[in-house]
């Protein structure tokens, strides 16, 4: 079993598990499953256990794709982790972090 998901659940896409490099290719394969659809992408981080860089690179890719398609991501319940990961990699504002 897959321990990074990705779930659609009232308006906003549900992570859950382990967002790093073991788990993320996986869930690059499969993202047009919770991305699909128009309008902007909000995105609750708040069962997510561990996160890495290749986590962090993931979702300014996924930012990236949205705003080539006019769509905003927004991040909600970002641990400590990923705050971290984003302020030394210095790309904070680019999420809106701040």
């Amino acid at each position: 079993m897959n321990s990074l998901s990705f779930t659609q659940e009232k308006n906003q896409v549900v992570v859950r598990g382990l967002l790093d490099r073991d788990h993320v290719g996986a869930a690059w394969q499969s993202r047009q499953d919770w991305l699909s659809g128009s309008g902007d992408v909000s995105v609750d981080l708040q069962g997510v256990e561990k996160v890495d860089s290749a986590g962090l690179a993931m979702l300014i890719q996924v930012k990236a794709e949205l705003l080539q398609q006019g769509r905003e991501l927004a991040l909600h319940n970002v641990n400590t982790q990923l705050r971290q990961f984003a302020e030394v990699s210095g790309v904070t504002e680019l999420l809106s972090l701040s």
